[in-house]
């Protein structure tokens, strides 16, 4: 079978990973310690598995370089064409098996490869397919991104999958994707609770299966009914990778990076136990038995080369940021064991240093010489902090910036035109950042009816009107909104924040030229 056993019945969700970015990878990278150059034009990267190929489009849209991407299911591949047509990019996306991309002969040398939730879902020789592929065509330096579920996060619910796919394998009820997901769930919750004794026994059971039934149907369906489903430990994983000249760099989260907020996510003692451990891949699995993770995010390098400390905090204040937050004036890290607040003396001068010219990206190289109170190295960790969490954002040079924006013009106008009949892509590609800028449907047609040249005054209106045609209505605090009355009452108030909060922020971004 072509599918190879992977679940096909449904097309795959529209989900756009920020982790996938090139530039984001890039960054941390470096707040690592590893020397990643900036993409360029000449660069060359690769999604494996893209699904509904947004992050791709949005990437190639975005940074600079060649784009090469497969995904098995020819629906995701036609629609991830959809998306390049629109801006333009000529990213060359394939419906192809992991098997054929070893067969192919037009493989060029890349300087990424990344794959985003697959791994897990894969049979075993799908993964060494892969390790191959890597090993093969990924450059020296090359970076490789890959994302999968892993124990012991998953010890306690890893028999949740099993107790889904049982009636699925065995008694197949349900005639599409959403029924046999919904079916498989009352199974398996009718299953545990017949017998009180268990269900008391694994309490986070039930729990979980509560969560799952309000998910999307069609991302469980994907997530659950494949034929395989290999969750493995992070250093299974990193030494099967070695077999593709690959070494563990860090994760894709800017928080991982800082080794003095570790205190958030455990105690006193197991942080001393974890730092007296030298060996790289034996600590980092530790440090997943502590915080009990269930996924991960990692990036490899093939050959990465190092910084000294004083050049990547170099680095990190030589580079620039803007503010991508309408308003922002505190600061929290919510660990696994406790959150971190910020004091405001440290906060309010990055902030204020930022907004001095919010719409010009700005670096902190001359900040410490006003600010002094606040050490480098302190600044540096508040800076990929605010990063992590969207308040900030780094931005690509100028040059990059200029060579991109047409790019992702085009592909923005053809998602805000795409919002007048879905809401299934809510995200829109910065030029600036080199990644995607999350925002829903009502302010995509907002955003559509400005670059049709209608007048703010009747945004609210237009954006009614097409709601109107569909039988849509808002809904506000939980309640959906009845009447006309109502609705443009509300669609008021949402342009009027549009224009005063979003709007400038998405001029700050290069989405909007200013």
């Amino acid at each position: 079978m072509w599918n190879e056993g992977y679940f096909t019945e449904g097309t795959y969700t529209y989900g756009y990973y920020r982790e996938l970015s090139p530039a984001w990878q890039r960054l941390c990278l470096l707040a690592n310690g590893y020397e990643i150059p900036e993409p360029g034009p000449g660069s060359v990267h690769c999604e494996l598995g893209f699904g509904q190929g947004v992050s791709i489009n949005i990437h190639a849209a975005a940074i600079q370089g060649r784009y090469f991407g497969t995904d098995f299911n020819p629906s995701h591949a036609l629609h991830a064409n959809m998306l390049c047509y629109a801006s333009g990019t000529k990213a060359d996306l394939r419906d192809i098996s992991f098997a054929e991309m070893l067969e192919i002969k037009d493989v060029p040398q890349f300087d990424s490869i990344s794959m985003h939730g697959v791994w897990t879902w894969i049979s075993q020789d799908n993964q060494k397919r892969i390790v191959e592929f890597v090993r093969r065509y990924l450059k020296p330096g090359g970076v490789f991104y890959n994302s999968y579920n892993c124990f012991p996060g998953w010890a306690q619910n890893h028999p949740i999958r099993e107790l889904l796919t049982m009636p699925d394998v065995y008694a197949r009820s349900g005639n599409n994707a959403a029924e046999r997901i919904t079916n498989a769930l009352a199974f398996a919750e009718k299953a545990v609770r017949a017998n009180t004794q268990y269900a008391e026994r694994h309490k986070s059971l039930v729990s979980h299966l509560q969560v799952l039934k309000k998910q999307d149907p069609s991302y469980l369906a994907h997530e659950y009914l494949n034929r395989d489903w290999n969750v493995m430990y992070f250093t299974e994983v990193a030494e099967m990778l070695k077999e593709a000249k690959l070494d563990y760099a860090c994760t894709a989260s800017l928080l991982d990076a800082l080794d003095n907020l570790e205190c958030m996510n455990m105690p006193e003692k197991a942080l001393e136990f974890l730092t007296g451990i030298r060996h790289p891949l034996l600590r980092e699995e530790m440090r997943d038995y502590y915080i009990n993770r269930q996924f991960r995010e990692d990036l490899y390098v093939k050959g990465g080369l190092k910084l000294t400390s004083q050049k990547l905090l170099d680095s990190l204040l030589e580079t620039k940021y803007v503010i991508v937050v309408p308003e922002a004036e505190k600061l929290e890290c919510i660990g696994y064991y406790r959150t971190v607040d910020f004091k405001s003396e440290l906060i309010t001068p990055i902030y204020n240093w930022l907004k001095a010219d919010r719409s010009r990206p700005r670096n902190f190289t001359a900040f410490a010489g006003i600010h002094p109170e606040i050490a480098p190295v302190v600044l540096s960790s508040l800076l990929l902090v605010m990063a992590e969490q969207n308040i900030i954002a780094p931005c690509q040079s100028e040059e990059a910036v200029l060579a991109v924006t047409p790019y992702c013009c085009r592909l923005n106008r053809y998602l805000c035109r795409r919002a007048l009949y879905s809401e299934d892509i809510s995200v829109l590609a910065s030029p600036l950042t080199g990644y995607g800028f999350n925002i829903g449907r009502i302010q995509q047609l907002f955003l559509h009816f400005l670059w049709e040249g209608k007048k703010e005054s009747v945004l609210h209106k237009e954006v009614w009107n097409i709601l109107k045609s569909q039988s849509r209505n808002l809904i506000k605090d939980g309640k959906m909104l009845e009447t006309e009355k109502e609705n443009l009452a509300e669609l008021k108030e949402q342009s009027k924040a549009f224009l005063e909060k979003t709007l400038p922020v998405l001029k700050t971004l290069r989405i909007v030229s200013a």
